[in-house]
């Protein structure tokens, strides 16, 4: 077939113009994106450079699952496993040894340590209060873990308002969201009497191995004031582990959290474990638990298990959430997702109809949305695909860029986990198919490891599965990490996220002056700075010439009443991008 090829090193816009036709086309012949086909992904020239960060020993089934850090200004990074254990490394890899383990004698007693092949077994994932690092604070030295527990359970349901079954019939498991305090007399370890559970799921089925509980995240990008500032993302996936699109009409229905993510504040709030920001849709105003058939903690739904989230800023500065999704028979999906929307599963698969059984739920202020992007799961080129599709499931994923190139910017990388493949999709290109209920066109990139050969990860680590997930630093460095029988191996690029608010404060340490300029200058920064952090600087401290940052159009709203208008909007954003574009056939 023919597919398509794009060299980031050729001087043209052709490739801007095509994501645009393909968009004009579809409202030129197209109502819907229902029933229609997400454009394969092409082929890009663009090697993504993995190099040895570090490594360690685990139980076989029991490998790597998430990388984080902890907002202290240390450069720590942090992995969890499965077996329930978090490892802490240096910025240089160096290992800082076992921050918490859930399985030591004593520590949980209802901890869930059955393994199996299934990422949703024992601890799965983590994060830490944006406030860690701040002495005083109320979110300071907090970390917070999700993870399986024994049924039945041994502690208290602090929250049983969001565990309805799926389906009626006995609780067959229990995931906890606990809260931990770092140990005052040793950073590198966590307090192990502390641990305060906030939230806990039942789940009575269809099925709780696999798409059950995702990855738990806060928003880099608010500040202390800011209202989404402290605010957790948690995703729940339908409970289903099979291929296919059955009405499952639960993950529709407000009544429970499941095929939703759900978003609350963490902290204790007086005798209740957490709060439920204001705006949420489904939030009445009443009192906490009043049990009034909505889950208030929902903050958008309509997904089949949206395993992973990032967030990232556009080109007019909004911050938008980004939901790995994966999909059911055919597609999994990236999507861009605003407060109160319905994602669709299972009345649709992707862009596609799914089962026409279920009744979609679009309360006031809900909006149903497609995914910006999304693949087949029939992609002859890449590697590892069969006739019948094969395995495949979604990972992700951080909008990055390469400061060493300046033609591969802003654009968002993710991948396939059964298959080990790489993705990138250039990330303003997908904000224009998400307004336009479009998708956007999505790239496959070859791999070199420690400077070797360029080729596919599957092949290049000699693994039936690349089961590779993302991560990134304090100052943005994106990890890729696999796990193996036995060994986990964390792989450092040299691409970077930001993922920093737009404050002008290069040096974070709460004040935006000329020492920021200055550490700017001197080539110190590790993100590349926004055009909004220097307007920030300018605003404080006077402007001139030398301080202005390169910029990009700001894009008006896409109306997706007229193709030609999509069109101008995405020339406009890009017209300074420097594509090519060659067509092969493979």
């Amino acid at each position: 077939m023919a597919s398509i090829k794009m060299n980031f090193h050729r001087a043209t816009e052709l490739r801007i113009w095509l994501a645009g036709l393909y968009l004009a086309f579809w409202f030129a012949f197209s109502s819907s994106p229902v029933s229609a086909q997400a454009p394969d992904p092409g082929d890009s020239t663009k090697v993504l450079n993995l190099t040895t960060f570090a490594t360690f020993s685990s139980i076989i089934n029991s490998g790597a699952i998430d990388l984080q850090h902890s907002y202290d200004g240390t450069g720590r990074v942090f992995v969890s496993t499965n077996e329930g254990k978090i490892h802490a490394f240096s910025s240089t890899g160096a290992s800082l040894g076992t921050f918490l383990d859930l399985d030591a004698p004593g520590v949980l007693p209802d901890f869930e340590e059955t393994l199996g092949s299934f990422t949703t077994r024992g601890l799965t994932y983590m994060t830490f209060h944006p406030d860690y690092g701040n002495t005083g604070a109320a979110g300071a030295g907090k970390l917070y873990t999700i993870y399986k527990t024994s049924e039945p359970s041994t502690s208290d349901h602090t929250y049983t308002g969001v565990g309805l079954p799926t389906k009626p019939g006995s609780v067959i498991s229990e995931y906890a969201i606990a809260e931990w305090t770092v140990d005052t007399n040793n950073p590198n370890k966590i307090d192990t009497t502390s641990r305060r559970e906030v939230m806990r799921f039942e789940v009575s089925g269809p099925s709780e191995n696999t798409h059950s509980v995702g990855q738990l995240i806060f928003n880099p990008f608010a500040r202390p004031g800011d209202p989404d500032f402290g605010n957790l993302y948690i995703p729940l996936g339908d409970m289903h582990n099979e291929g296919s699109v059955p009405n499952w009409q639960h993950v529709q229905n407000a009544n429970n959290p499941f095929g939703k993510v759900l978003r609350i504040n963490p902290l204790q709030n007086g005798i209740n474990p957490y709060s439920v920001p204001a705006d949420n849709p489904l939030n009445d105003g009443g009192s906490f638990l009043d049990n009034d058939g909505n889950t208030e903690e929902i903050y958008a739904w309509g997904f089949r298990y949206p395993q992973n989230l990032s967030f990232a800023k556009d080109a007019a500065g909004n911050v938008r959430l980004v939901v790995f999704d994966i999909g059911g028979d055919d597609f999994e999906e990236v999507n861009l997702v605003d407060l109160g929307d319905n994602h669709g599963w299972t009345r649709y698969d992707g862009p596609n109809s799914g089962n026409l059984s279920t009744t979609l739920n679009l309360p006031p202020g809900s909006t149903l949305e497609f995914p910006a992007t999304a693949f087949d799961h029939e992609i002859p080129h890449i590697p590892g695909a069969t006739p019948s599709g094969g395995q495949t499931a979604i990972t992700g994923g951080f909008v990055v860029s390469d400061p060493n190139d300046p033609n591969f910017q802003n654009q968002l990388v993710f991948g396939d986990l059964s298959r080990g493949a790489f993705f990138h999709a250039d990330f303003e290109e997908l904000v224009a198919a998400d307004a336009a209920n479009a998708q956007a066109l999505m790239y496959v990139m070859n791999v070199s490891i420690d400077g070797g050969t360029p080729g596919a990860f599957r092949d290049l680590i000699g693994q039936p599965r690349g089961d590779q997930r993302f991560g990134v630093d304090e100052s943005g460095r994106l990890f890729v990490f696999s796990r193996r029988e036995g060994e986990d191996i964390i792989y450092v690029t040299d691409l970077i996220a930001d993922q920093r608010p737009d404050t002008g404060d290069f040096n974070e340490d709460g004040d935006v002056d000329g020492a920021d300029f200055l550490m700017w200058q001197r080539g110190e920064v590790a993100n590349p700075p926004s055009a909004t952090h220097f307007a920030k600087w300018q605003a404080n401290y006077g402007t001139t010439g030398l301080l202005s940052a390169t910029s990009t159009a700001v894009p008006e709203p896409i109306s997706v009443s007229s193709s030609l208008f999509i069109l101008i909007v995405i020339f406009c954003q890009r017209s300074k991008a420097k594509f090519g574009l060659s067509r092969r056939a493979s």
